[in-house]
């Protein structure tokens, strides 16, 4: 009887890490369920219903699912994170309901622009608790093999017209801004802007896994090396300057990396890339010469160059309040969904301001807005911050990759206009960050109890 007390507690205890490890795998589960719906949606909506536009919150549903389940289990951080996120979420409320008595505001509009504020924010208390050194492996692969097929698609984007189908956007043709009859390159997404923040993404995970000791990669060097290719030559031929922008920003900030890394190899590996660009070219001009015509036209083009400028300093100065207005527009007014089913709802959701920062200032109010981008710049910052700290401490590269790009979009992106789509995409990234810093490389064995949310953050 002795003998069976005395290892009692360790069965039990084995029984419910057992259960905390199942628990982890459906989350998982849920996380790329979201992924391939974000990837995917776009593909549903602009191929097969154009007009529907209920198929934009597709990628919600595994979203909602999650909630719920990591509210029932438990399986939540307990953090800053959390706090952050209740706390941003209660003061948007409560601002929406006083703009609904002082100004009107219609509710359909505050239920949309709430949705869109605040509903993608769990998922960074969330998801992350899934993102075991396993899952963020599954997700690097995963994300370097879908690559290979969109580089394909994106070339054949490239050699087709701007009427033609595989072209076709939800408003039924491609985007311009291109000389001749040429569209910017979407991929399987339904906007140039959504396929740009995926690529990026791609290509900071492939050089990632270039900094990296081999043992200690996701996938071989084959993929690798295939991937990193294809990621270069679509931004050489996507015709979107948002994409050669953020694949500049990952080049140089691989080379931070590398060179913080104070190894040999992977400032060897930066250099490989550079030395690589001039290749990648001659190969988009041969898979795509005109393509790359256009794009360098755009590119040159003086006008463009001129209205580049203002337009860069007015975005990096969005967060500075333009007028005094303690109520605001609305929240949910400068939304896409907002408007739907109006004459020129697209332009609609400009009337505020094209810049997301501005636009939130002006719906929230100067104080609540303040308050907002506050939480929101801080939150970019503090990935950043504890990006160097993993590099430094853990040696992976692949937090701060992720990191910067996720501020780029935090600073400049436009995470409220179409967060289905921006915020998604930038929170998966962050749940990847965050996650390296639960679960460490090759500790999961020893330390089993990491699966435990509350020995995360309790």
């Amino acid at each position: 009887m002795s003998d069976v007390a005395a290892h009692s507690p360790p069965v039990l205890i084995q029984e419910d890490q057992d259960r905390h490890v199942r628990q982890q795998q459906l989350l998982l589960r849920l996380f790329f369920a979201t992924y391939w719906l974000v990837v995917f949606t776009g593909a549903i909506r602009k191929w097969i219903f154009p007009t529907n536009q209920i198929f934009y919150l597709l990628q919600d549903i595994p979203i909602a699912i999650a909630y719920l389940y990591a509210l029932g289990t438990g399986l939540f951080t307990r953090s800053f994170m959390a706090l952050g996120v209740g706390l941003l979420s209660a003061v948007l409320l409560m601002q929406g309901l006083f703009q609904v008595v002082l100004i009107d505001l219609p509710m359909k509009v505050l239920a949309i622009g709430l949705h869109n504020y605040i509903f993608y924010l769990p998922m960074l208390i969330v998801f992350p608790l899934a993102l075991n050194e396993e899952g963020r492996k599954k997700f690097i692969r995963w994300n370097l093999l879908l690559n290979l097929p969109m580089t394909l698609l994106l070339i054949a984007q490239s050699h087709a017209s701007a009427t033609a189908f595989i072209n076709r956007t939800t408003a039924l043709k491609g985007f311009g801004g291109l000389a001749g009859d040429l569209a910017r390159g979407s991929g399987t997404f339904n906007f140039v802007s959504f396929y740009a923040i995926w690529l990026s993404l791609v290509f900071a995970l492939c050089m990632g896994e270039w900094l990296v000791p081999q043992e200690r990669r996701a996938t071989g060097k084959a993929l690798l090396l295939a991937s990193t290719v294809g990621a270069l030559i679509s931004t050489a031929v996507s015709g979107e300057r948002t994409s050669l922008g953020l694949a500049a920003i990952v080049l140089v900030i691989g080379m931070v990396a590398a060179g913080t890394l104070r190894a040999v190899r992977p400032m060897l590996v930066t250099a490989g890339l550079l030395l690589l660009l001039p290749a990648i070219l001659l190969m988009a001009s041969l898979l795509s010469r005109t393509m790359l015509r256009a794009f360098q036209a755009r590119l040159t083009d003086r006008h463009n160059i001129e209205d580049s400028g203002p337009r860069i300093e007015y975005m990096l100065l969005g967060f500075i309040p333009q007028r005094f207005d303690p109520i605001g527009a609305g929240l949910g007014e400068g939304t896409d969904a907002a408007h739907v089913g109006e004459m020129n709802a697209y332009q609609a959701t400009y009337t505020l301001d094209e810049t997301d920062l501005p636009r939130t200032m002006d719906e929230l109010g100067v104080f609540v807005g303040s308050f907002y981008v506050l939480l929101r710049m801080g939150t970019g910052i503090g990935l950043v911050l504890l990006s160097i700290f993993l590099l430094i401490h853990r040696r992976d590269p692949h937090p701060l990759l992720l990191s910067v790009l996720i501020f780029s979009q935090v600073y400049t992106g436009d995470l409220t206009r179409n967060s289905t789509m921006t915020a998604t995409q930038a929170f998966l990234a962050a749940s990847f960050v965050i996650g390296t810093l639960y679960f460490p490389e090759r500790e999961q064995e020893s330390t089993p109890h990491l699966t435990y949310p509350e020995t995360v953050y309790a």
